[in-house]
């Protein structure tokens, strides 16, 4: 039996393809590889226990918090857009994926401000580092996120509504 991937009377491009995939693993192993051994190489081993650890929290956290939070999300999220079609749905979910992953990346910056630039007398603050206001960014951002996609969830809607108007017409 032949492995699914090596069929010897397929079209020249289909073994062009199957080449290029192999090249492009073959690539990507290499380069993993690579990483891998200046990664063993540099870190100490006192902290490769601490990499692990990192590692195994992250894998618990991936798969004990984000993934139950995001398919309750999911199933929450298709009962609030029932009555709305496939496309507007993509437009909510896509918008709120944008919202979350902006929110997860401006998360840290706005806790180090907190850290780094304590409020109250004789507390030492850093004024020179995460000079701006980032809560009110982030608020700013969400506001203009929602009022976008409203606004496009609208705009197809209408769009949908005039072009079955256009269909029924003789």
């Amino acid at each position: 039996m032949q492995p699914p991937l090596v069929r010897p009377s397929a079209p020249a491009g289909h073994r062009t393809v199957w080449w290029v995939r192999a090249a492009l693993g073959a690539l990507g192993l290499a380069a993993l590889g690579y990483a891998l051994f200046g990664f063993l190489a540099n870190v100490p081993p006192a902290q490769l226990i601490g990499v692990a650890a990192w590692l195994a929290v992250a894998l618990l956290v991936h798969d004990g918090v984000l993934v139950p939070l995001t398919t309750l999300a999911g199933g929450g999220l298709s009962r609030l857009t029932y009555g709305l079609g496939p496309v507007q749905q993509g437009i909510v979910r896509g918008a709120l994926l944008v919202g979350a992953l902006v929110t997860l990346v401006g998360a840290p910056v706005i806790r180090a401000q907190q850290v780094l630039q304590p409020s109250g007398p004789g507390s030492g603050a850093n004024g020179t580092v995460l000079q701006g206001d980032y809560v009110l960014a982030l608020g700013i951002f969400w506001v203009v996120l929602v009022v976008a996609a409203a606004a496009v969830v609208v705009a197809v809607g209408l769009y949908g509504r005039r072009s079955k108007v256009r269909k029924t017409r003789p």
